[in-house]
């Protein structure tokens, strides 16, 4: 694959590169025109850009030109005839500037090399001596200029902060120049254009390739979390090809997962798809007024992803390789002597029905006991013995095995390639990238692997002066190999039964699977599957998006933009599962039964089809300081989906995987499906400001979708936003270079939500099924009804409004800017009233439910530099907050009767019921006499009814329920929210408080950057499956046991420990620990260093020697330091805020080193 890749990039370079290498000759026939047609006439044919002093050259001069097929240098010398003017030629740029009248012998030669601040040659520079001309620099960044003692030397570039050096006698002068932020940030991409930031009235969040492009992560996604105020990224576990959950601006609605609309240069895309050094900046559009253009899909915010573009100049070619490895974020220590294990489950069972776990003798634990200290196995006291039971010579184990260490490996060592070209003229230019990324994942027995490959060419030219072509193609390919269950998911089967005194193989290296000391599987024998490879899932998906884009340039400021874009997606998905053998005496291979090693060949293929065309005219003009902008455009949008499952049953080999091998005649079966969905849509925005100073812009959404029936299917949805920049007005000016910049802003809007996840969901729909039973020899099949609808239901519509606040310090050093918002979602789509028993169906769905969202999001930065040692050192910090809260405003649960629905109005989304415990019972006495006292039979029935013995009943280290309502009993009441009994609401499961840091620095070529993110509060209550924070509480044989828990554990000695009395399951099902409650509620908050990155750039005079413009070594490490209030060190607290079992693929802290290279 990479030797095509190679092959396109070196056809696709030589081509832009014939392109860029033009003949320098020109052919004019001008009769009586000026000075300045006449340079237009020869840019336009030779695409070099003119720079000169206006007031140097005489451009309404009129000359007469008859040439053909003549050198450029002829050209340019007729039409300065009769000006005291000369030219330079410098590959793609021609310097007129006026003839030096000063004496030789005051002037000198002065030369050097203009650099950004990472040392790259800056091309196209323009410096000025004033009174002595003016020159541009080369594509290595170098002039040369006539000078005299005492003149300023002035280096102008677009985007950095302009520099004046005055010269003596030195002959050479060599400037780094310093980006200027507010020059880059200026222009924001928004719907359908650009703005000035300065400019925006509504909510818009910038990013720029330089805050991402180090990130140590395989794609986009990843590489933004934390990056903007309430941009909510999340993941559900650490898998390498696990996919990124987007929210912004909290809980949209309780009909659908509340996601922004994606757009990669104007195409609907997935973050998990783009390589982020293809990206050349970010919008993030949060309110309706800046993604209202959008219409029915961006209710809940926009992301806008535009994608690197050529640039003029000779071809540059640039490569960055990364190599990673990781390590686990948590602590991975666990109890690995056999013996401690053995006595610890028994004693857990025993608490919890007065049996044991284990199968093991007196004789057997002293077995145990005689190996407790052996780290590693002893050939004197080898863990597995052949022993004789009920006649039959069997395996029997007496280990201390490590199972975490023999199943998983927290290196994942990560390989990436990025490779690009870009290059052009001034009436074309290209862009083309490639790379590869390979991740090895956290099997050991045969590692699970996944690789992305990215492939992207844009080239844009302009056929004539008012016809502007763009193509865009882009190709991505990921492929994810697991062993094991369906999609790598092993890590829960993990958690069962792998216990340290049992060992996964036995001496002769069979598995290890029923044994004679307990009477389940370690692992239900998952770690078999991994082990031989054979049981797999292989799962490869392709995408291919092609963009056509035509602009027409129709008058001054009035353009026609025309789009069609295709998108074709296709999954390719093997799922096999093989028969394995295991061993439980010498020489005796028996097959493992059980469903999940039914012999089993599986296959996935879905296709989709997506079309979009998009049509607009543009309008853009100033007059006596009027600045008006405006577009109207047209929008369709199709989607097209195909799936096909096929299953077939004993496959003859375990390592060919095909049809033709399955039984043809049993368990095969078929499935599909298809659907489709249509958008069409009309758009339009107004906009107006006068001198920057007084902003308005108004939009309007037309939006027309096929998930409503015909006299349902349109809606309108306008908006509106203004400004005012006060640091504009002629009041303002004594103290604008302190108060730099001052600016209010306002909207209001609505936007529809057609989010439904069927696509027909105002019909009913017919599944054919078949019954269990013959008719005439044949299974009957039948069709079977959907519940009925309600038909009349329609969009959700989403208001927004928005207050903010810009403000600049310090000539912008210091910036401020803020946000108030409001977000109401009206008539969500949820079950309607409740209906009698003999209707027979659930209650269909309507417009019924309204929800609305209040909150607020800050940034603060301040970016200055200073010269250290003589060389400028540049600095920079910054904070984000933000937080929001939502409340249901409307619900038909007029009772708040949680049986009805969990929804009711007045409620707070994420909001955690639970009982309050008062402590441990110190003794026993006390204990009883709590018991006597209070009815605690509907939380503790495993205290009270199941545990026998010693165990049963309350004792000294059970918790102390509190009756809250008096009445006598533990218990949740008429389970109403004005009636809960002893429950109240104790936390909140949505994310506070999202907050980010970042620091960069960077002097000498060496640069360092932290950027630090968290959550300030985030509640969860730990699951009946969380054994990594229960231990035996949840299942008493868990595998992963924390190595000191037992610390932590009540009992006589150990009084005011965390955990209460030892009662094995307590956290299960209605046991008295799986009550949610205050003592063990959890606080997932924290504080992580996400990425630490140190680079230094080799001096340019040293790469220059080797040909090279660039090259930068650096250092990058992600999710390096946690900080967390989370009562455990052994869960991820972003990975426990997913999952409230904690049993997913482990989170990894990643180290990486990369090579940057230019040339």
């Amino acid at each position: 694959m990479i030797k095509h890749y190679r092959t396109l990039l070196l056809v696709f370079a030589l081509f832009c590169n014939t392109v860029v290498i033009q003949a320098q000759n020109v052919s004019l026939k001008l009769n009586n025109v000026t000075v300045k047609e006449a340079i237009e006439a020869v840019k336009k044919q030779t695409g070099k850009s003119f720079f000169f002093n206006v007031n140097d050259v005489d451009l309404n001069h009129r000359v007469n030109i008859d040439l053909k097929d003549a050198p450029l240098g002829k050209a340019l010398s007729q039409i300065l005839q009769g000006q005291d003017i000369d030219y330079e030629v410098k590959d793609n740029h021609i310097v007129l500037s006026k003839r030096n009248s000063t004496k030789n012998n005051q002037t000198f030669t002065v030369v050097g090399q203009v650099t950004d601040e990472k040392g790259m040659p800056l091309i196209g520079v323009n410096i000025t001596a004033k009174g002595h001309g003016n020159t541009v620099t080369d594509i290595d960044g170098n002039y040369s200029i006539k000078a005299a003692p005492g003149i300023a030397l002035v280096f102008s570039y677009i985007g950095y902060l302009q520099e004046s050096v005055k010269v003596n006698k030195q002959k050479t002068v060599n400037v780094q120049m310093t980006e200027d932020t507010k020059a880059l940030n200026e222009v924001v991409v928004i719907g359908y254009g650009t703005q000035k930031k300065a400019n925006l009235t509504g909510a818009v969040d910038a990013i720029s390739s330089k805050e991402i492009e180090d990130r140590p992560v395989s794609n986009l996604g990843r590489a933004l979390q934390g990056a903007v105020p309430n941009l909510n990224i999340t993941y559900g576990s650490g898998k390498p090809n696990e996919g990124t959950n987007i929210n912004i601006r909290g809980f949209g609605s309780i009909n659908q997962d509340a996601k922004p609309l994606v757009l990669i240069d104007g195409v609907e895309g997935n973050l998990d798809n783009i390589n982020p050094r293809d990206v050349e900046s970010i919008s993030v559009l949060k309110d309706a007024s800046s993604a209202a253009i959008y219409g029915a899909r961006a209710s809940f915010g926009v992301i806008l992803v535009t994608t690197k573009k050529g640039k003029d100049g000779t071809a540059k070619v640039s490569y960055n390789g990364r190599f990673s490895f990781s390590s686990s974020t948590v602590k991975t220590n666990f109890l690995t002597t056999g013996y401690d294990a053995a006595r610890l489950v028994d004693e857990y069972l025993m608490s919890y029905n007065g049996t044991r776990y284990t199968k093991y003798t007196e004789e057997d634990f002293a077995e145990l006991e005689a190996r407790r200290y052996d780290k590693t196995e002893n050939p004197e006291r080898p863990w597995t013995v052949i022993k004789n039971v009920g006649g039959v010579d069997q395996y029997m184990h007496y280990a201390n095995f490590d199972w975490y260490d023999y199943l998983i490996s927290n290196s994942r060592p990560t390989w990436d390639n990025n490779l690009s070209i870009t290059g052009g003229t001034q009436k074309l230019n290209y862009f083309v990238s490639a790379n590869y990324h390979t991740e090895d994942g956290i099997y050991k027995q045969n590692t699970d692997r996944f690789e992305t490959a990215n492939i992207r060419a844009r080239i844009s030219g302009d056929i004539k002066d008012w016809f502007n072509l763009t193509v865009t193609s882009h190709l991505y390919h990921s492929r994810y190999e697991a062993p094991g269950l369906e999609n790598g998911n092993n890590i829960a089967n993990y958690t069962f039964h792998a216990m340290p005194f049992l060992m996964p193989y036995n001496p002769d290296g069979t598995h290890v699977f029923s044994t004679p000391i307990i009477a389940q599987q370690p692992t239900d024998g998952v770690h078999i599957m991994t082990a031989d490879g054979n049981t797999f899932t292989d799962d490869k998906f392709k995408r291919l998006t092609t963009s056509v884009n035509a602009t027409f340039k129709l008058y001054k400021g009035l353009t026609l933009h025309a789009n069609y874009s295709f998108r074709y997606d296709t999954q390719d998905k093997v799922v096999r599962t093989a028969p394995a053998e295991y061993s439980t005496e010498p020489g005796v291979i028996i097959p493992v039964t059980g469903d999940l090693f039914k012999n089993k060949l599986r296959q996935r293929n879905n296709s989709e089809y997506y079309h979009m065309v998009d049509a607009y005219l543009s309008y853009d003009n100033t007059f006596n300081h009027h600045h008006i902008r405006g577009l109207v455009g047209f929008n369709y949008e199709q989607d097209y989906q195909k799936n096909l499952y096929s299953t077939m049953m004993d496959i003859q080999s375990n390592n060919l995987n095909d049809f033709n091998l399955g039984n043809h005649t049993e368990g095969v079966s078929l499935e599909g499906g298809q659907y489709e969905w249509a958008l069409e849509s009309f758009f339009g925005r107004v906009g107006y400001d006068w001198k920057g100073r007084y902003l308005a812009e108004v939009n309007l959404r037309w939006d027309a979708s096929s998930r409503f029936r015909r006299d349902k299917r349109a809606a309108v949805f306008p908006s509106v936003s203004a400004g005012w920049r006060v640091s504009e007005e002629p009041f303002f000016a004594p103290i604008r270079n302190t108060f730099s910049n001052f600016k209010i802003r306002g909207s209001f809007g609505s936007l529809g939500n057609q989010a439904i996840s069927s696509p027909y969901p105002y019909i009913q729909t017919l599944d054919l099924l078949q019954q269990n039973y013959l008719v005439n020899g044949e299974f009957l099949t039948y069709a079977s009804v959907s519940a009925p609808t309600a038909g009349n239901f329609t969009w959700e519509t989403v208001v927004h409004g928005n207050l903010g606040l810009d403000l600049g310090f310090f000539n912008n050093r210091l910036t401020f800017a803020g946000d108030l918002y409001i977000r109401d979602t009206k008539d969500m789509l949820v079950p309607g009233k409740t209906l009698p028993g003999v209707y027979g169906a659930a209650s269909p769905k309507e417009n019924a439910a309204d929800l609305r969202t209040k909150g607020y999001e800050l940034t603060l930065s301040w970016n200055d530099k200073f010269n250290l040692a003589g060389k400028p050192f540049t600095y920079g910090v910054s904070f984000a907050l933000g937080d929001n809260i939502s409340k249901i405003t409307k619900y038909d649960n007029p009772t708040k009767d949680f049986n009805v629905s969990q929804y009711y109005e007045g409620m707070t989304i994420g909001e955690i019921w639970g009982y309050k415990i008062d402590g441990l019972f110190k003794t026993d006495e006390e204990a009883a006499a709590y018991q006597a006292e209070i009815d605690h039979s509907l939380i503790a029935k495993n205290i009270l009814q199941t545990a026998t013995g010693k165990y049963k009943g309350l004792k000294a280290g059970d918790p102390k329920f509190v009756d809250l309502d008096g009445n006598g009993r533990i218990d949740d009441g008429e389970k109403t929210a004005n009636n809960r009994g002893d429950m109240r609401v104790i936390g909140n499961s949505r994310p506070r408080y999202n907050y980010s840091g970042s620091i960069n620095l960077g002097w000498n070529g060496f640069d360092i950057s932290a950027f630090f993110q968290g959550v300030g509060r985030q509640h969860r209550y730990p699951d009946g499956n969380a054994m990594l924070f229960w231990g035996g509480y949840a299942r008493p044989y868990s595998s992963f046991v924390p190595e000191h828990f037992l610390d932590d554990v009540w009992s006589e000695d150990n009084p005011d420990a965390y955990f209460p009395k030892l009662r094995g399951y307590a956290a299960q099902g209605d046991r008295h620990l799986a009550k949610v409650n205050n003592r063990y509620l959890q606080n997932t908050a924290y504080c992580r260093l996400k990425n630490l990155t140190v680079g230094y750039t080799l001096p340019v005079d040293l790469t220059r020697k080797a040909r090279i413009d660039r090259v930068r070594v650096y250092f990058s490490g992600d999710n390096l330091v946690t900080w967390t209030a989370l009562k455990s060190k052994y869960i991820d607290p972003e990975q426990f805020s997913t999952d409230g079992s904690a049993r997913v693929y482990p989170f990894a802290k990643t180290f990486s080193f990369g090579l940057d290279i230019t040339f």
